[in-house]
């Protein structure tokens, strides 16, 4: 069989369609298959009723700290997305108990004779060589913070930065990942530089890609589920479609869960048994739980409240009795009301809202369901019988979508998962590639992922 197309893209999540844009801008003949009717992977949006909600929800670095800017730039469509600073649409809010004007930043929290202990943090942040970055990488941001300060506060505030952002604890964050990320986006320190939205929610980023892919002569199709990649003389030569068809290509690039692409789709034992035991152990970074609120009426001035219930209830202490089977009264987390940002998002007169909390699959939804909705309303007292719609999308939603045991991210960007240690976009098996936020080497979420489609970019057209 002939082969078609230059290479075949498995997935249209932000790797698998940043890569392929910078391929077809290139002159490659992609295809690109999408086991789902959407595109986007973890970075979509869909609507309901005249109301836009994200899958999950992510914040976006200011654009010209992003790859996915660069992307688009490099295809020669710089225009294609425009992005909002959240900052200019209203206030961000951080709640610690009932307590709301009290605490504008995370700094008020911590006990005043330990301030300037954690303000050094950041001073250092700004004055760290290269040479000294590169030794954090695989330094745990606990460990690092100890160096300025033991408070429990600090400490406690941390982590819950590092649940929001990396969705790992800090006992295993990697601190040279989380300073590139603060140099990128000041986002504690005195600059506040946006966080920034793309206009029509998070699908506008795939759309863009997907956009340059066809404008480049590229093709996408929907609903088309890749079951095996074929594997001939120790090379991936193609992919067999779950209605039987197969198609051909030189290379194969995979944007699917890479534990599940090595052991389903290729087979373990095409790889070396050293490496398909590596991708195994990989874990993943923190899943979620997210109330999906609609409101009748816009009750809400903030775009963001980040809810701390009390001191004694940071982010992972609760994931970690999650594990064991508890079911938290209180659980902390963030609210975005993406409709005051972007109006556009919701019909007139009305408001839609993404509480999200940290939650690993496998729950008792329907207690959850209570948990959450006792949390939205500590939160926004003011949308108690204004909800026209609620529902909850869970960790094993999540899953049955776009897999990875329904983590946030994907490979978590652990102490022991990060820099040289982290997977290549290369795999041991010549003409197969991988290009998600599995394998990306800097950035957070969306902008890990776009990395690691740049990354491969430049491997196959060096």
């Amino acid at each position: 069989m002939v082969s078609k197309y230059d290479a075949i893209i498995i997935g249209t999540g932000i790797g698998g369609c940043g890569v392929g844009a910078l391929l077809a801008h290139a002159g490659w003949k992609i295809l690109i298959l999408e086991q789902n009717d959407i595109i986007g992977g973890r970075c979509t949006s869909y609507t309901r009723e005249g109301f836009t909600f994200d899958i999950g929800q992510h914040n976006y670095t200011p654009p010209d700290s992003q790859m996915v800017t660069e992307i688009l730039r490099q295809v020669q469509m710089p225009d294609a997305i425009e992005w909002i600073n959240c900052r200019d649409m209203g206030r961000g809010i951080l709640q610690f108990g009932d307590e709301r004007e009290k605490y504008r930043r995370y700094e008020a929290l911590i006990p005043e004779e330990e301030r300037d202990n954690y303000r050094k943090i950041f001073l250092r942040v700004a004055t760290l060589s290269d040479q000294e970055l590169d030794e954090l990488w695989h330094v745990p941001v606990a460990r690092w913070v100890d160096n300025f300060t033991k408070d429990p506060m600090a400490h406690m505030v941390i982590e819950n930065y590092m649940s929001q952002v990396f969705c790992v604890p800090s006992s295993v964050a990697s601190t040279a990942n989380m300073i590139h990320f603060l140099k990128s986006y000041d986002s504690m320190g005195p600059q506040q530089r946006g966080p920034y939205y793309p206009k029509g929610g998070n699908i506008s980023i795939p759309k863009a890609f997907i956009s340059a892919i066809e404008k480049y002569g590229g093709e996408v199709r929907l609903n088309a589920k890749v079951e095996k990649v074929m594997i001939e003389d120790g090379a991936a030569v193609g992919v067999r479609l779950k209605d039987g068809s197969e198609l051909r290509a030189p290379v194969i690039i995979s944007n699917a869960d890479i534990k599940a692409t090595v052991k389903d789709l290729v087979g373990e034992e095409h790889f070396p048994k050293d490496y398909a035991q590596r991708v195994q152990n990989l874990t993943y970074s923190a899943s979620a739980v997210t109330l999906k609120v609609c409101l009748q009426e816009k009750v809400i001035d903030e775009w963001m409240v980040i809810y701390i219930p009390d001191v004694h209830h940071p982010t992972y202490k609760i994931a970690e009795d999650m594990e064991k089977g508890k079911i938290p009264k209180w659980v902390g987390g963030v609210s975005f009301i993406t409709s005051n940002v972007d109006p556009s998002l919701a019909p007139p007169g009305k408001q839609c809202v993404s509480f999200v909390v940290a939650c690993p699959a496998g729950q008792d939804w329907k207690e959850w369901e209570k948990v959450m909705l006792n949390n939205f309303y500590r939160v926004h007292p003011q949308a108690k019988n204004k909800v026209l719609r609620y529902w909850l999308e869970t960790a094993d939603w999540l899953d049955t979508w776009a897999g990875k045991e329904g983590a946030i991210i994907g490979v978590g960007q652990t102490v022991d998962q990060v820099h040289e240690r982290r997977p290549s976009v290369t795999s041991p098996i010549k003409g197969l590639y991988f290009s998600s936020a599995d394998v990306g080497s800097l950035g957070i979420g969306v902008d890990l992922a776009a990395t690691s489609g740049k990354e491969l970019f430049e491997v196959l057209t060096r």
